[in-house]
């Protein structure tokens, strides 16, 4: 059974390495009601060491962190942010305080207890990301599910309100981030990996025919087509993202084309773009 485990564990270690992907969780709430959770919100000295000793001070206390974020500022300031569940049903807020504060790093922080199991981030606001962006949390589902009353509203013109949506998303991103990049299969490839890191989903560059401006994309977890059955393409959002960076990119306008959709049974969907005539 040992040996089983051992070789599970080697190709699970292996499989990461070569694939480099794992879910992205952000930090919003924890629930268990029997468990003590607490959130330890700080702000540290940017030097070197600092979140190595802030980590240190809880471990040695038997306090296990769950999850966190980590941001430095221009004004040189380290902000950490962690759900953390002690061990000891002993400890408490003002415990976790006192002993934050021989930590050398320590400016300020903030300590809160959950309330029958429930820890809520309640701390940090606004949501922005790293790119200075102020954004809100709202689950591929309930997207999914305003797509879907969308469409059952508005009826055919749906899609085109869908799709302009994401026009508008897509144009507008790459006017904010990435006005200037090349043209080449590297920048495209590496402007895909956004729509990963955002959440859309795993976009691949299948074709590229930089001289014609043709490109051939696959995405994997889509998020607005997973869970759908559908007799016709229905990634019009994405289609309009699609259209809207790379028109920004080309400088000129872009027809998108789906053709390929999971809502179709297909294993991906697959999408095909080319310059205006």
């Amino acid at each position: 059974m040992g040996s089983i485990s051992h070789v599970r564990r080697a190709y699970e270690k292996e499989s990461f390495a070569r694939e480099a992907m794992n879910e992205k969780q952000v930090m919003v709430m924890r629930h268990d009601p029997k468990k003590k959770y607490f959130l330890i919100s700080t702000m540290l000295k940017e030097q070197v060491g600092a979140l190595a000793d802030i980590t240190r001070i809880l471990a040695v206390r038997g306090v296990d962190i769950l999850e966190g974020q980590i941001y430095t500022t221009m004004e040189g300031h380290g902000y950490v942010t962690l759900f953390a569940e002690a061990r000891d049903a002993r400890i408490d807020v003002n415990f976790l305080k006192q002993i934050l504060r021989g930590s050398t790093f320590l400016e300020a922080t903030v300590v809160l207890e959950s309330h029958k199991g429930m820890i809520i981030d309640s701390v940090n606001f606004p949501l922005v990301t790293d790119f200075g962006e102020r954004s809100i949390l709202l689950s591929a589902e309930a997207v999914r599910e305003t797509f879907r009353t969308t469409r059952e509203g508005y009826g055919k013109e749906a899609a085109d309100l869908i799709y302009r949506l994401g026009f508008s998303y897509g144009s507008g991103v790459w006017s904010k981030l990435f006005t200037g990049l090349e043209k080449d299969k590297g920048s495209v490839e590496g402007f895909l990996a956004f729509y990963s890191a955002v959440g859309l989903g795993k976009a691949t560059l299948e074709r590229y025919r930089v001289e014609a401006s043709i490109l051939r994309v696959s995405v994997e977890g889509c998020f607005e087509c997973e869970g759908l059955e559908a007799s016709s393409p229905a990634s019009a959002f994405f289609l309009g993202v699609l259209a809207g960076s790379f028109g920004a990119l080309f400088g000129r306008e872009m027809v998108a084309r789906e053709i390929k959709c999971v809502a179709m049974g297909d294993k991906r969907c697959e999408f095909e773009l080319t310059p205006r005539a």
